[in-house]
């Protein structure tokens, strides 16, 4: 079965995927391991795991207890909050739900910590540490790993073996629609610098990457979401309407047109309007007071927002903190329908506004519309998407159960069950090399300035680039795409290397890499150490040189773009150990899949 990608807004090219439906089959490994998947979001973080043992069928589980959260056993307890808070050394010194405390506060206000990562309510706060980003995503992803394995420990006997075994984990980090190779890069070193895994390429093959809007098509398609309608010829959109931020993504069933990623920022006007009100005259407008309203309205007043005819509450005091002149009595705020109201209407005409612009580029034709993550559970956001659909013509499905951990356990099923198995590459791959001078061809000539003399005395020109892979090739998993090159050395040397390289612009067959320029990326040098044998020794202009023939071949796998180079020894094929020097991480960038 093929589930293909609707309208990409960036570039409208093809993108297929194969789905395999999963059979529940019993794990085929020899051994016991372990498989993490941490989802970072904008507000809520949240981890999903799966111990694998031979035998049996794979179960994906979440990590439902956090430090801070004990006791409170709720839904949203599968996550905790994106927040760090740091000393004037630049020391962790709370995270997650220890972090938004109400002692943590007092405390970080005292001795004026510093908050990393963003929190409820607020725009991405101002880094007043001497840390990088990268640095600050390494301590979250460090805490976050610690709870997850403490967790582990404590719940799952098989899984505290093979933790204490020394077992290598296989970690899959999850990450917004339009993030490629050079923030992927960036997640890998945060792995690295938080203890995840070495920085080895042993280490770095244990981790991998999904797009959160392909994770919550797993989702949809293993919990049964999607149900009856992963049938040929069905257009399905998903929208992730999460606690920051919400995903649209449109895909058909078996014919390949294109795909739609669509996010957006879920504005926080309850945080706005509170700042507005007339607490400046009030004791309750600092910083403590308004952030306490938030929480309470986050966990409270939000998720159970039905009717705009009714006043809401918002609990954050005690009996003795009144100022009716704010609506506040006893500890209450009270907040009017019309003023709920206008918290919520920017972000729903903004979700109903993206459905409808993927509508358009899909011709229409969307046979259902999922509606799964945090914000999902909102009876209000419902009553509104219901309405819309019903003028739309559209059929719209909620899950009856929380689907806040979407992204995470997506991520897991998108690695246990293999569903992607083909995809169409989205631009052209190859590699730049140098070419024959020929004075009589108008490209030549018009570089003739660049030309130089090889060790076997024929002029030749630089930046040629020569095509690998075509754009829209359809790519399987264990697929080789390859193509022959020669190096000419004054001394026999052990180690050649190439460039791999895409071009993203409009031409179908570029030949020159310094011809719009701006449209070649170079995605990693690839590189290996070849016996003398190798060389053969030849006789030129200048006198003698040596000569290799080697193959450049590239794999894109399940996940990631791999490069090797080849060559033959007596009639055999060599090559090395897949050895990528990156410039960027290649995960999914070479597919219009995963492109925002």
């Amino acid at each position: 079965m093929k589930v293909t990608d609707i309208s990409s807004l960036l570039s409208r090219r093809t993108a297929v995927i194969v789905v395999n439906m999963p059979h529940g089959e019993p794990y085929h490994g020899t051994a016991s391991s372990l498989v993490l998947a941490i989802d970072v979001g904008t507000t809520y973080s949240g981890v999903s795991y799966c111990v694998l043992e031979p035998g049996k069928v794979p179960e994906v589980l979440s990590v439902i207890r956090y430090p801070g959260q004990e006791g409170e056993y709720k839904v949203r307890d599968t996550k905790i909050p994106s927040v760090l808070y740091y000393d004037e050394d630049g020391e962790v010194r709370a995270v997650g739900a220890e972090a938004v405390s109400a002692g943590t506060m007092i405390q970080a206000e005292e001795e004026e910590w510093t908050r990393g990562v963003q929190a409820k309510g607020e725009r991405l706060p101002r880094i007043c540490i001497d840390k990088s980003v990268v640095q600050i995503f390494a301590d979250y992803l460090a805490y976050i790993f610690k709870c997850a394995t403490d967790y582990i420990s404590d719940s799952h006997s098989v899984g505290r073996q093979i933790l204490e075994s020394g077992t290598e984990i296989v970690f899959i980090l999850s990450h917004p629609n339009g993030w490629s190779g050079s923030q992927q890069s960036k997640m890998q070193r945060a792995a690295i610098l938080a203890g995840l895994i070495p920085d080895s390429e042993a280490g770095r093959a244990t981790i991998h990457f999904v797009s959160e809007g392909e994770a919550c098509l797993h989702f949809c398609i293993i919990n049964g979401l999607a149900g009856e309608l992963i049938q040929a010829g069905n257009r399905i959109m998903i929208v992730d309407a999460g606690g920051g931020t919400v995903d649209l993504s449109t895909y058909k069933i078996d014919s390949p047109i294109c795909r739609s990623p669509a996010r957006f920022y879920v504005y926080q006007h309850s945080s706005r309007h509170v700042s507005r009100m007339q607490l400046e005259n009030s004791r309750f407008g600092n910083e403590e007071f308004i952030y306490s309203m938030l929480e309470s309205f986050e966990s409270d007043a939000k998720p159970t927002f039905r009717d705009p005819t009714k006043t809401s509450y918002v609990k954050f005091g005690g009996p003795r903190d009144t100022d009716e002149k704010c609506g506040i009595k006893r500890g209450v705020l009270s907040l009017s329908g019309t003023e709920m109201l206008q918290f919520f209407r920017p972000s729903i005409d903004a979700i109903q506004r993206a459905i409808q612009k993927q509508l358009e580029l899909s011709g229409g034709q969307v046979s259902a519309v999922l509606l799964v993550g945090g914000f999902a559970g909102s009876p209000f956001l419902r009553s509104q998407l219901r309405d819309y659909a019903r003028r739309n013509n559209l059929v719209l499905f909620f899950p009856e159960y929380q689907t806040a951990k979407a992204v995470a356990e997506g991520a897991l099923w998108f690695h246990l069950d293999h569903f992607v198995s083909a995809r169409i590459a989205k631009h052209i791959y190859g590699t730049d090399c140098c070419r024959k001078f020929n004075i009589s061809l108008p490209d030549h000539l018009k570089r003739a300035h660049k030309r130089f003399a090889q060790v076997d005395g024929n002029l030749v020109v630089p930046d040629a680039f020569t095509k690998i892979i075509s754009r829209g090739t359809l790519v399987t998993e264990e697929q080789e795409f390859r193509a022959s090159f020669s190096w000419e050395r004054s001394v026999c040397r052990s180690h050649i290397d190439a460039s791999i390289m895409s071009y993203h612009g409009s031409e179908e067959d570029p030949r020159w890499a310094d011809e719009e320029s701006d449209m070649f990326s170079t995605l990693c040098h690839v590189h290996a150490d070849v016996p003398p044998m190798f060389w053969i020794s030849r006789k030129g202009l200048y006198g003698d040189y040596f000569q290799a023939h080697c193959d450049v071949i590239l794999l894109f796998g399940l996940t990631e773009l791999k490069a090797q180079l080849c060559w033959k020894e007596n009639g055999q094929e060599k090559r090395p150990v897949d050895r990528i020097k990156q410039t960027e991480l290649l995960t999914y960038e070479h597919t219009e899949v995963l492109q925002h």
